[in-house]
């Protein structure tokens, strides 16, 4: 019994060694870790949400939304907590104003003036531009680019793009006021969100905006590991409810089906073309693209549909996709990611325009 009890205790020692010098090779690694992400300024990165404030006019008439518009001749003004590109102004700040009906560009008539050749853009927050300078939009970018290729036609281009707008308020925005400015040609802008009947019943893309916990600010290790574990979590299962959105029996995706072959109804019987461009999301552009299911979906119903369709995700490839957002709390297509959307259509219609 006594060799037993001493066996026992033994054994327990053992452990307990074990387990300490376990701890203790744990705690100096964690500790050269900490050393090596101080040296190399690695730690976790820490946003505010953009502020948005809003500037209505000052005339009673103008101080209501109108239907698919924003608040007619008014300013909204987005502030970022940093600018790292330097392409804000002094403030970290973008100004989008509104025309008389409460689009994010120029003034145009109902009437189309003669020897024309009008582009009506449907879209949602991509389109509208959301924290890019009006004359960046792909939209407006596009317009310049046919004016120069096509000389012989007087390109002009409506944007008529607005955030949160899904396809079906697309369709009703078509039917309500889009086809009174008789356009030649109508492009959707359409994003994998616009799948949505209500447009926050899945969960937004972006990173954390929770405050750092105290262990963050005071380990670099800490605070960049408990980002990332975050995000790869978040990741997961942001990917997997927006492919489940584009399943056959999904009601977003019959629903939105719908609605493309009403717009695409529409377009055949006011003889106007038709084009669907497709953004992907700007994520792992540059690898295993994780919606690449939900584009091959898309692409499919359109050209079912015998819809002329363009998906921009290949023009995208050599991007990783942070450095195409307009900022790190704000995953929307920078400058840059409007520019090579409007040269990659300007390069799909100018065939088919002449």
């Amino acid at each position: 019994m006594v060799q037993s009890g001493v066996s026992w205790s033994s054994r327990l020692k053992d452990i307990s060694i074990n387990l300490l010098l376990t701890l203790v090779s744990l705690a100096l690694t964690m500790l050269v870790l900490e050393i090596c992400f101080r040296l190399m300024g690695i730690q976790g990165e820490f946003h505010q949400p953009q502020k948005d404030n809003l500037q209505i006019s000052s005339f009673p008439k103008f101080q209501s939304p109108l239907p698919f518009g924003f608040y007619p001749y008014s300013r909204m003004r987005s502030t970022y907590d940093s600018n790292p590109r330097g392409y804000f102004d002094s403030t970290n700040s973008i100004e989008h104003r509104f025309n008389a009906v409460g689009w994010r560009d120029s003034e145009h008539s109902l009437d189309k003036p003669s020897g024309t050749f009008r582009i009506l853009g449907l879209g949602d927050s991509f389109l509208f531009g959301q924290g890019v300078k009006q004359p960046d939009v792909c939209l407006k970018k596009l317009e310049t680019l046919l004016a120069e290729d096509l000389p012989e036609k007087n390109i002009e281009t409506i944007n008529a793009g607005n955030s949160g707008l899904n396809t079906n308020d697309q369709l009703n925005l078509l039917k309500a006021r889009g086809l009174q400015y008789h356009p030649d040609l109508v492009i959707v802008h359409f994003v994998l969100n616009d799948v949505e009947i209500d447009k926050w019943t899945l969960p937004r893309p972006g990173p954390d905006f929770s405050p750092p916990d105290w262990l963050s600010g005071k380990s670099h290790l800490w605070g960049w590991s408990r980002q990332r574990l975050g995000r790869f979590i978040y990741g997961r299962s942001y990917v997997r409810d927006y492919l489940s959105a584009f399943n056959k029996d999904s009601p977003e995706w019959k629903r939105c089906q719908s609605a493309i072959r009403e717009i695409e109804k529409l377009c055949n019987q006011h003889n106007v073309q038709l084009l669907f461009v497709l953004f992907p999301f700007f994520v792992e552009l540059d690898g295993s693209y994780p919606f690449q299911q939900a584009h091959d979906t898309v692409h499919h119903f359109c050209k079912s549909m015998e819809i002329d369709i363009l998906d921009l995700r290949n023009h995208y490839s050599n991007f990783s996709g942070p450095e195409l957002w307009v900022h790190p709390t704000d995953q929307h297509p920078n400058e840059l990611a409007h520019d090579i959307a409007a040269q990659a259509i300007a390069q799909h219609l100018r065939k088919s325009m002449r």
